[in-house]
C-alpha cells in the first residue's frame, strides 16, 4: 500500500507529459500550415519523448519541443518529403498491378511490392527515433533503420504488434485521440526503439546527437 501514492503520481506525471506533449503536437504542425509543420513537429515530439524515455524527466519539455522543431525543421521536411515519395510509389506501384490481368509474374510482382509496404511500414515507425538520437545524413537515417528493422526482427515484430494493439484500443476509446494520441503512439515507439539503440557512440561511426555539441 504503501508503494501505491508513488506509483500513482508517476501516473500522473506522465500522463500530464503526454498531455502537454499532444497539445504542443498539434500546435506546432499547425504553426508549420500542417504541410511544413508535421515532420517537424513530430521530430520534436521524439525528441522530448527520448530524453524521458532515456529517465530525464527534469527536461525543459517546450525549450527543447521549441528549439528541435526550429533546429530540425528543414532537415525533417527533407526526410518527410522521402518518405512520402516512396509510400507514393508503392501505393501506385499496388494500384498499377491490381489493374493488370492475372498472371504467374503478376502474382510474384504483387507479393513482392507487399513486402515492400511492410518494411516501409517499419521503417516510418522507426525512422524518427532513428533520426532524434543520431546526428548523419538523411541517406544515413534510411540505411540504419533499414539496419534496426533487419537487426532486431523480434523488436521490430513486438513494436508493430504494440501499434496494432493500440490502434484496436483508441477504436474502443476514440476521445483518447485528441487528448493522448499522438504522444502515446511516440511513447510506445521510443520506448521499444530505445532497447535496439545504442545510449553510447558505437565504433561504426555513428555519433549521438548530444555528442555532437561537445564536438563543435
Amino acid at each position: 500500500m504503501k508503494g501505491i501514492p508513488g506509483w500513482y503520481m508517476r501516473f500522473g506525471d506522465w500522463v500530464l507529459k503526454l498531455l502537454i506533449l499532444n497539445i504542443l503536437w498539434v500546435m506546432f504542425t499547425g504553426l508549420g500550415l500542417i504541410i511544413f509543420g508535421f515532420f517537424p513537429a513530430t521530430a520534436a515530439l521524439f525528441a522530448v519523448i527520448r530524453k524521458l524515455v532515456m529517465h530525464d524527466e527534469d527536461v525543459s519539455i517546450f525549450q527543447l519541443f521549441w528549439s528541435t522543431y526550429k533546429l530540425e525543421f528543414i532537415k525533417s521536411n527533407f526526410l518527410g518529403s522521402i518518405i512520402l515519395s516512396i509510400g507514393a510509389i508503392l501505393f501506385v506501384d499496388i494500384y498499377i498491378l491490381n489493374k493488370l490481368d492475372p498472371s504467374i509474374l503478376n502474382q510474384v510482382l504483387i507479393i513482392v511490392v507487399f513486402v515492400l509496404i511492410v518494411i516501409y511500414m517499419a521503417l516510418i515507425t522507426y525512422i524518427f527515433p532513428v533520426f532524434v538520437h543520431y546526428k548523419m545524413n538523411v541517406l544515413g537515417y534510411f540505411k540504419y533503420t533499414i539496419i534496426l528493422i533487419i537487426g532486431r526482427p523480434f523488436h521490430t515484430i513486438f513494436l508493430m504488434v504494440s501499434i496494432i494493439a493500440l490502434l484496436y484500443l483508441l477504436r474502443w476509446i476514440p476521445g483518447l485521440i485528441p487528448v493522448l494520441g499522438i504522444s502515446v503512439f511516440a511513447l510506445i515507439i521510443m520506448k521499444i526503439a530505445s532497447m535496439s539503440l545504442p545510449k553510447i557512440n558505437n565504433d561504426e561511426g555513428y555519433i549521438l546527437k548530444e555528442e555532437t555539441k561537445n564536438i563543435k
